[in-house]
């Protein structure tokens, strides 16, 4: 198991970012329970390298293996790819941002056109 973990890249979300240039990552694994032949979510964690230090709490992030000889004693893989960054929300079929259920465009204009503010006073 330890091998397949090790030998692909994977979709994982930032946990914490203690070590520098470094973040801990969460990358889940389905497991099936035999005797209830159900699946249950397991999850991994893993230190990875992040160069450009773009990475947060909360990010969604693409992990590759670092190779044998550039690996350290805790950090053993390395960030390809920022997917999602927290709280910044693009819907895939239109490409706008969305706050909660509505898409930020609306917002702002609905709340220009009823003279409101603070728009995203009640989402927060």
């Amino acid at each position: 198991m330890a091998n397949a973990l090790k030998s692909a890249i994977f979709f994982a979300k930032v946990v914490t970012s203690d070590i520098s240039n470094a973040i801990k990552v969460s990358v889940p694994k389905y497991k099936m329970d035999e005797r209830l032949t159900m699946y249950f979510k397991e999850h991994t964690f893993l230190y990875a390298e992040d160069p450009s230090k773009k990475c947060k709490e909360g990010d969604y992030v693409i992990v590759r293996e670092l190779p044998p000889e550039s690996q350290n004693k805790n950090i053993t893989h390395v960030v390809e790819q920022l997917v999602y960054e927290r709280g910044n929300y693009i819907d895939p079929l239109t490409g706008k941002k969305c706050a909660g259920t509505e898409f930020v465009e609306d917002i702002k204009r609905t709340s220009a056109l009823f003279g409101i503010e603070r728009p995203y006073q009640k989402l927060i």
